[in-house]
C-alpha cells in the first residue's frame, strides 16, 4: 500500500521559466554574499526588492509564497542596512550579529525557494512567452 506524503510536490515548470527564477534567486543571494564580503551599495536592499517581485510577477497568488517573500525581504533588508563595515573592512570576520542577521537571510532565501518551487505559474508566463 502506498502512503501518500503530506508535503506539497514540486511543479514542473518550462525550462524558460525555471531559468528566470533561477536567475532572480541569484541576483538575491549575490546581494546578500556581496554584503557580506563587505561591498556597500545602497542598490542592494533594492535589487533583492526587485528580484522577490519579478519572482512573485511570475506565480499564481499563494500566502504561503507571498509570506515567505514578505520575510525574505525582511531578513535581507536587515542584514544589508546593518551589516557592520568595520569588521569587514577590519578583516576580522563578521559580528556576532551579523552572522545571526546573515544566516537568518539566508534561511529565509532558503524558505523562498522552497516555496516558489511548490508553486504554480501564472497567466502571464504565457503572455510573456515563457511558456
Amino acid at each position: 500500500m502506498l502512503e501518500r506524503s503530506n508535503r506539497p510536490q514540486r511543479v514542473e515548470r518550462p525550462p524558460m521559466l525555471s531559468a528566470h527564477i533561477a536567475s532572480f534567486l541569484k541576483l538575491i543571494s549575490a546581494q546578500l554574499e556581496e554584503t557580506s564580503r563587505g561591498i556597500r551599495s545602497i542598490h542592494h536592499v533594492h535589487n533583492v526588492h526587485c528580484g522577490i517581485t519579478n519572482i512573485l510577477s511570475l506565480l499564481e497568488h499563494n500566502n504561503d509564497v507571498v509570506e515567505k517573500a514578505e520575510q525574505l525581504s525582511r531578513r535581507a533588508s536587515n542584514y544589508i542596512t546593518h551589516r557592520d563595515p568595520v569588521s569587514a573592512a577590519v578583516g576580522d570576520g563578521d559580528s556576532s550579529e551579523d552572522t545571526a542577521r546573515l544566516q537568518a537571510a539566508h534561511t529565509a532565501l532558503a524558505g523562498f525557494r522552497l516555496a516558489v518551487e511548490h508553486s504554480r505559474p501564472n497567466s502571464r508566463v504565457h503572455t510573456l512567452g515563457l511558456a
